[in-house]
């Protein structure tokens, strides 16, 4: 997918895979439109990164959901319009690893292959990244939601940046939230 430093540029900055390393589709959060471009955020380093593409390029979806993540008051809180779908208590990030603040979005579902694992049943990849580690478990140190084999560690900077919820929550969550979900991180 061609990826552009403005509107109405010539030559695409960059580009992205469709599909993404994991095989789920690219999917981006739009910030603005301006004629037929969207300026949308983008799934790479740093975070925060927006770029242009066409909008005739992507299929534009809407939706009423979204979700708000206070890392001091460890909560997850999920919205559908106005009206509050989840509230959780979550793990965080520690001192060493924190949890970075921002605006993000859900770009992939993944299902670990142990349920009981420390991923939990599933895990969403977050746009976002650690700011302290590059990689992690061979992976770019993508930033994710995941269930946790240590409902004790819920309410605790635990983590190395992922949000831990319960496994009986993000169960709840997956038939409920799709691709491109906005996720606002605050301290």
């Amino acid at each position: 997918m061609p990826v552009y430093a403005a509107a109405g540029d010539g030559e695409p900055a960059s580009s992205l895979d469709n599909p993404n390393e994991n095989g789920a589709p690219l999917v981006f959060l739009v910030e603005q439109q301006q004629g037929d471009w969207l300026n949308v955020y983008l799934p790479v380093r740093p975070n925060g990164s927006t770029g242009w593409v066409r909008a005739a390029d992507v299929s534009v979806v809407s939706h009423p959901y979204s979700m708000d993540i206070a890392l001091g008051a460890h909560r997850l809180v999920v919205h559908n319009g106005d009206d509050v779908v989840l509230d959780e208590p979550i793990a965080v990030g520690t001192a060493d690893t924190p949890t970075p603040g921002g605006v993000y979005y859900i770009k992939e579902l993944l299902q670990p292959p142990d349920p009981s694992g420390p991923y939990g049943p599933y895990a969403y990849g977050l746009s976002g990244f650690s700011n302290v580690l590059d990689e992690f478990n061979g992976g770019d140190g993508v930033i994710g939601i995941h269930g946790t084999n240590q409902p004790e560690a819920i309410g605790t900077d635990v983590s190395h940046g992922c949000i831990r919820l319960r496994n009986e929550a993000i169960l709840e969550l997956v038939p409920v939230l799709p691709l491109g979900t906005p996720v606002h991180i605050t301290a």
